[in-house]
C-alpha cells in the first residue's frame, strides 16, 4: 500500500493528542488495515483488551476475592455447628399405640401377643415365643384368656369328656355349667 504525502504514524498511541514518544524503536511492523492491533491477539476472536477490559477484570477478581472471604466464614461458622451437633446427644424415639418410647425401650403388645422395642427411631416387633405345652398327665394345655401362651391347667372328666378347671359348657337344658375341680378323699381328682 502506498502511502500519501502528509500520512501520520502514532507509535505506541491512538490518536495526535497523545503524541509524545521517548525511547528507541526497534522491530517496527507496519500494518495497513483497520484494527491492525488485533495482530498482537492472534488467538482471540475480538479485539485485544482494552483498559477498560482490564478494570472489568480487576473488579471481578476483587469481587470474587469478597465472595470467597464471605464463603470462608460461613463454612467455619457451619463447621462449629457441626462440631457442636457431633457432641451433642441426640435421643431417638418410637411412637407405638399413641405411647412414645425412648431408644432401646422393650415393651410387650399382648393384644398381639408381640413383643416390641424401639431399635434407632423404628419400632421392631416380634411375635412372643411360647414353649411347647409339655403338661403332666393329670393336667391340659390351654389358652387362658388374657395371656398369649397356653397354660397347663388341671383336667376333669365329666360325662365321659375330659375338660380343664374352670372350662365351662351348655347342657341340653340350656343351663352352663362350670366344672370345678373336687379332690376325693384319697388325694385325687374327680
Amino acid at each position: 500500500m502506498d502511502l500519501t504525502l502528509g500520512s501520520g504514524v502514532w507509535l505506541g498511541q491512538h490518536s495526535h493528542k497523545h503524541g509524545l514518544f521517548k525511547g528507541t524503536i526497534q522491530d517496527v511492523k507496519f500494518i495497513f488495515s483497520p484494527n491492525g492491533y488485533i495482530t498482537q491477539c492472534p488467538n482471540l476472536n475480538r479485539t485485544c483488551p482494552t483498559c477498560s477490559d482490564f478494570l472489568s477484570l480487576v473488579q471481578g477478581i476483587m469481587d470474587l476475592q469478597e465472595l470467597l472471604a464471605k464463603m470462608t466464614l460461613k463454612l467455619n461458622y457451619a463447621e462449629s455447628r457441626l462440631t457442636q451437633l457431633e457432641a451433642c446427644h441426640c435421643e431417638r424415639t418410637c411412637s407405638a399405640n399413641g405411647v412414645v418410647y425412648r431408644d432401646k425401650e422393650l415393651w410387650v403388645e399382648p393384644e398381639n401377643c408381640r413383643n416390641c422395642g424401639c431399635m434407632n427411631g423404628v419400632v421392631e416387633c416380634r411375635r412372643i415365643f411360647c414353649p411347647s405345652g409339655n403338661c403332666s398327665e393329670d393336667s391340659l394345655s390351654v389358652h387362658v384368656e388374657g395371656t398369649c401362651c397356653k397354660k397347663c391347667r388341671p383336667k376333669c372328666t365329666y360325662m365321659a369328656q375330659t375338660f380343664s378347671e374352670g372350662q365351662r359348657l351348655l347342657t341340653k337344658r340350656c343351663t352352663e355349667c362350670k366344672i370345678p375341680i373336687v379332690s376325693s378323699s384319697d388325694g385325687g381328682l374327680i
